[in-house]
C-alpha cells in the first residue's frame, strides 16, 4: 500500500450508469483500462466528477472493488484515491475504513458544508484531525469551494493540518496560485500539492505543485501529462503553448457544462459515457454540438 502519493496526473474518474441509472461497472472497467497506458500516475474515484453524492455506501464499495480488480495489487499497480468526505467526522471515518477494506490507497476528504455558517477554521481543523487520527488511509485534503457551499480552506488551515502525520497532500480546485505558493513554502516536502484542474496546471507546477487531479485527463490524458512533462524537462515555451490550447476543452467539461459534459465528451471521443444521475441532466443537443466543436479544436498531438 502507498503511503506517499506519487507525483503526476490523476483523472477523477466518472461513475458510469446505465439507462436505468444503475451502476455500469463494465464501462468503468473499460475506462480505467483505456487510461492505464496514457501516462497518468493513478486514479481518483468518487470525487465531484464521480458523482459521489449520488452513490450509496454499497455502490461506493462496488466502485472501489471494481477499480482495484482492474488496477491490480502488485508493486507496479497505480494508486487509487477514493472520495470519503461526508457531513460528520464519524461518517467520514466510516467511509475511510470502507475504502481501505475495498482496496483504496488514499482518502480524499472534502470539508463538511451543511452547517456552513459554523464551519470556521477551528471546526475544520478539529474535523480533519479527528478523521486523520482514525483513518486507516492517508488523508488528502480536498479544497473545492464550488462543491462545499463556498468553503475555501485558507493557507493557515492547510499548513496546520499538513503537520498531522496522516494528512499527506492537498487537491486544490480554487485556483489561487498565491495561496498554493504559500502552502508549498510552509509545508514539509512530503506534503504533496496538486492542482485541482488542468486549467492552471502549469502555474501550479511553477510554484511547487507536483501534479493535478484534472477532469480533462479523462478525455485528453496524454495532453495533460505532456504539460507536466514539458515543464519538468524545462521546455517552458512548449508547455505554455499546450497549456493554453487545452483550456477551452477543460472549461467545457468543468465550469461551463460540468459532469454531464464530461460524460458527453467521453461519448464523443471514446464511444462511451452515458447519463449522469438525476437531478443532473444530460446536455441538450445545442450544448452537445458546442462541446463537439470545442473538442474538435483541441489538438491530439503537439505540432512540430
Amino acid at each position: 500500500m502507498y503511503t506517499i502519493l506519487p507525483n503526476g496526473v490523476y483523472p477523477p474518474v466518472p461513475t458510469f450508469f446505465d439507462d436505468q441509472e444503475d451502476l455500469d461497472l463494465a464501462t468503468l472497467r473499460r475506462h480505467l483500462r483505456r487510461l492505464a497506458d496514457s501516462g497518468i500516475a493513478g486514479y481518483v474515484l468518487m470525487g465531484s466528477n464521480g458523482e459521489a453524492v449520488h452513490l450509496s455506501e454499497g455502490e461506493r464499495e462496488q466502485v472501489i472493488t471494481t477499480a482495484r480488480e482492474v488496477v491490480g495489487s502488485g508493486e507496479q499497480a497505480m494508486p487509487i484515491v477514493a472520495g470519503c468526505g461526508d457531513q460528520s467526522a464519524r461518517a467520514t471515518i466510516a467511509l475511510c475504513h470502507m475504502a481501505a477494506r475495498c482496496g483504496a490507497d488514499f482518502a480524499l476528504v472534502l470539508p463538511p458544508s451543511y452547517y456552513r455558517g459554523l464551519m470556521n477554521n477551528r471546526a475544520l481543523i478539529a474535523y480533519y484531525q479527528a478523521v486523520a487520527d482514525s483513518s486507516p488511509l492517508p488523508v488528502i485534503l480536498y479544497n473545492m469551494p464550488a462543491s462545499a457551499a463556498g468553503i475555501d480552506l485558507d493557507a493557515a488551515t492547510i499548513c496546520t493540518l499538513a503537520g498531522h502525520p496522516n494528512i499527506v497532500g492537498l487537491k486544490d480546485s480554487a485556483g489561487n496560485i498565491a495561496k498554493l505558493a504559500q502552502v508549498v513554502a510552509a509545508t514539509p516536502e512530503s506534503f504533496k500539492v496538486y492542482a485541482g484542474s488542468a486549467s492552471f496546471l502549469l502555474p501550479a507546477l511553477a510554484v511547487g505543485a507536483v501534479g493535478t487531479v484534472a477532469a480533462l485527463a479523462n478525455i485528453f490524458p496524454h495532453e495533460v501529462c505532456t504539460v507536466q512533462a514539458l515543464f519538468e524537462s524545462g521546455r517552458l515555451e512548449e508547455a505554455r503553448a499546450l497549456q493554453a490550447r487545452i483550456i477551452p476543452a477543460n472549461a467545457a467539461v468543468t465550469t461551463i457544462y460540468g459532469v454531464p459534459a464530461l460524460k458527453a465528451a467521453l461519448e464523443l471521443t471514446a464511444g462511451y459515457g452515458g447519463r449522469p444521475r438525476r437531478p443532473l441532466q444530460p446536455l441538450t443537443e445545442q450544448e452537445r454540438e458546442k462541446l463537439a466543436e470545442i473538442l474538435r479544436k483541441t489538438p491530439l498531438e503537439l505540432e512540430g
